[in-house]
């Protein structure tokens, strides 16, 4: 079965959502698996209550749930963020799935603030979905998201001329960056890479041809390497979170107030907010993947990653 098929399935055997969003390696093949390799198929599913999805999930597929999850998690006041999201692992059909679920309200929110970056960043690098069932306001704020990142990454790359993958590099990179799980041995140094390696085409559907390039265009491609304009001017556009860091560090009320000497200092300005928002947001979002995974199969996650790293 197609994989777009197999999420849709996932979507319908579960209680009522608003999308599936299929990602990762299980989706999208990457450098550096063994041909006989079996990756879990990761798919986000957007909800419109995270609470009531879950405790309808409960009722319907106890196996979804590990002997040590703490029931308390389904009647838990959500105000935030990570109260908002969680983690079910599960086989169907002899496939194993990790599907990350989160309510649309908390979705949209970090697509349009970056205060977090965790979801946002994810829906920076190849997605798979059905477009037809797709809300048309959700997926307008995942392709806003990406031209966001496009943005970001000449932003934050200094060179005036960078090359197709090494964009792509950047791009996918900006999610990993300072990750807690990066600096341990379960996760893999190499990921961001092999993720531009394996999808390089999903890259080019999605960058290379990105709309705002033939609106306003912010690099000129010359065969393989992008001509980078350094756009200081879309500052401005950029999610609120990231743009007012940018604006407060350099002291200005407007992009109008920069110019291109300003590219280097910007560009550790950005280095320093991922560090600061991917390090907080990593750690927080595994806690709550663990508040519904169960925190025995929690160990068993991480061991399992680090098992296969050493392996290889």
């Amino acid at each position: 079965m197609e994989d777009i098929k197999l999420i849709e399935d996932v979507k319908a055997s579960m209680p009522e959502s608003i999308a599936a969003i299929g990602y990762g390696s299980g989706v999208f093949r990457q450098k550096g698996y063994a041909e006989n390799e079996v990756p879990d198929k990761d798919i986000i599913l957007v909800v419109d209550d995270f609470g009531n999805f879950l405790s309808e999930d409960f009722e319907m597929h106890p196996e979804h749930f590990s002997d040590d999850f703490d029931k308390r998690v389904l009647n838990k006041k959500r105000k935030r963020y990570y109260d908002n999201l969680g983690c079910l692992k599960f086989y169907k059909d002899n496939i194993h799935y990790k599907v990350m679920v989160i309510s649309k309200k908390a979705l949209e929110h970090d697509l349009t603030t970056w205060s977090h970056f965790g979801m946002a960043g994810r829906l920076t690098k190849p997605i798979l979905y059905n477009t037809a069932s797709l809300p048309g306001e959700l997926d307008s704020l995942i392709h806003q998201n990406r031209t966001n990142a496009l943005i970001t990454a000449l932003l934050f790359n200094t060179s005036d001329k960078i090359d197709r993958k090494d964009l792509y590099r950047t791009i996918s990179k900006m999610t990993y960056m300072y990750d807690f799980r990066t600096i341990l041995p379960g996760e893999k140094k190499t990921k961001s890479d092999d993720i531009v390696e394996g999808a390089i085409d999903w890259f080019d559907s999605y960058y290379l041809y990105n709309e705002i390039l033939s609106e306003n265009p912010i690099m000129d491609i010359d065969g393989n390497t992008f001509i980078n304009k350094h756009p200081i001017e879309l500052i401005d556009r950029l999610p609120n979170s990231l743009s007012n860091y940018i604006k407060r560090k350099l002291k200005v009320s407007s992009s109008e107030e920069l110019s291109k000497k300003d590219i280097d200092i910007i560009s550790k300005i950005i280095n320093n907010y991922l560090f600061r928002t991917n390090l907080i947001n990593s750690i927080r979002l595994a806690i709550a993947s663990s508040s519904t995974l169960g925190p025995k199969e929690t160990i068993k996650h991480g061991l399992q990653k680090f098992q296969k790293h050493l392996k290889k």
